[in-house]
Formats: C-alpha cells, structure tokens, sequence
C-alpha cells in the first residue's frame, strides 16, 4: 500500500511516508493540521487511536475517516460470506465482515464527543462503481487475509472459490460492465482551538 501511495507523487513533491502503529504515534502533540484515515479504523483500538489524532492535531486540526457501511450496502461482504460458506458450512471465514464492522454511527460519535472532538459531521456516500473484470474484483476479495483463512480450513483451491464469487457478482449485478453498489459513511470532526 505504501508502493502504490509513493507511485502518485512526483518526485518533487515533498511527501514523507512512515509506517507507524495508529494507537501509538511516534509524533509529537500538535503536529499536524489535519489526519486523514481511509477504511482503517476498524484494524485497530479505536479510542487510542482516536486519542493519539486529538493529542496530535493542532488546535483546529481536522480529522476525517470513512468507514464502511454494514454488509447490507456492501455486498463484497455478505456475498463472499454466502460463498465460503458453501465450501466451509461450518466455519467460513469471517475477514470480510471485519471491514463493515464500524458501520454503527453512534457509538462512534460518542467516543469523538469524550475525547473532545467539536463539530462533529457526518455524512453517507453511496457509489456505484462499473467493474470491467468481476473476476480480477472476485481475486482481490480472496487474495485478502481471507486466503489465510481458506488455507487453514483446508485443501480448497482458492481460484475455484474465485470462479464462483465472480458467478455470483455476475448473477447478482450483471457484466460489461458489472454495476457494483457501496456505501461509506464519513465522519469530519476538528480539534477545537480553546
């Protein structure tokens, strides 16, 4: 992810990348003007990440993260999930929910509120995306951490389960290209200045 993020700045741009833990920055308090997280809060503790963002915006300092919404509005999730569990009934892996975790607004609101976070906005994106190749969208899916999952549970080739995920995208939102639906939800919320 870091490769692909350097890969949109020319080299003239000043822009320093970093790999640091979110729950405990190697920053000082005040050093930023403004934090940006896309779809990562829910990797992570989300109320000591919250708190290393406040200790280290400057006084007016913006953060704003996007989340996903429930599986309801994002079907990579709940259709994977149907997937896998035609091939592990039992016990199909379960990474795909993860990303779709953090769709309940309140408490995330309530957590900002208690650290200090003033205004606090937030608002629902819904997309719909043309994909040109389900089956490179259906490998993406499975070459998450899901794919450690599916190799523990046992001897299924990933690249089958790869085939019916991509029929079922077809079946469910057509080709040529497929019409995928998502929905994100974006918090924007500042540090105040008193």
């Amino acid at each position: 992810m870091m490769g692909v993020a350097r890969q949109k700045f020319q080299s003239g741009e000043q822009v320093i990348f970093q790999n640091a833990d979110a729950t405990a920055l190697p920053f000082a308090e005040e050093s930023f003007d403004s934090v940006v997280c896309q779809f990562g809060i829910m990797f992570f503790d989300r109320d000591k990440g919250f708190r290393e963002v406040y200790r280290t915006l400057n006084p007016g300092g913006r953060y704003l993260f996007r989340v996903w919404d429930s599986e309801r509005y994002n079907p990579f999730a709940s259709l994977s999930f149907e997937v896998l569990k035609q091939y592990f009934p039992s016990d199909p892996p379960q990474f795909l929910f993860d990303p779709v975790s953090c769709h309940q607004i309140d408490p995330l609101k309530e957590q900002l509120i208690q650290i200090g976070f003033d205004p606090i906005v937030i608002s629902v994106q819904r997309h719909v995306y043309d994909i040109f190749d389900v089956t490179v969208f259906a490998r993406a899916l499975v070459f998450t951490p899901v794919i450690f999952e599916i190799r523990d549970r046992g001897v299924v080739d990933p690249e089958e389960i790869v085939k019916e995920l991509a029929d079922a995208f077809t079946k469910e939102f057509g080709t040529s290209p497929m019409r995928y639906p998502m929905q994100a939800i974006l918090f924007e919320t500042e540090k105040p200045t008193v």
